[in-house]
């Protein structure tokens, strides 16, 4: 069961630059904080102090939440990364 977000929650989540969007059950985060958190967990940054850091702290957010996060942008980072190399090598690079 998705941990349901307050009102007050809700408006003060918006307020943060990696926050594009947020309902009831639902944050969506802004594709430049995105690009930021896989950076840093390539480095081996842990997501619960990437995203306490941008002001999305665990208690507030949950901690499964950034945990899925992060294995589904891990995952299409990983899909990007092998599509770009099969078009490289296709095209003789």
């Amino acid at each position: 069961m998705r941990r349901k977000l307050d009102q007050k929650t809700q408006d003060a989540l918006r307020k943060l630059d990696a926050v594009e969007n947020v309902t009831e059950t639902r944050i969506q985060y802004s594709e430049g904080f995105r690009k930021t958190a896989l950076e840093r967990d390539r480095r081996g940054d842990s997501p619960a102090v990437i995203f306490r850091e941008a002001g999305l702290d665990s208690a507030v957010i949950g901690y499964k939440r950034i945990e899925r996060c992060m294995s589904r942008w891990r995952a299409r980072d990983r899909e990007t990364r092998e599509g770009k190399e099969n078009g490289a090598m296709e095209d003789g690079r």
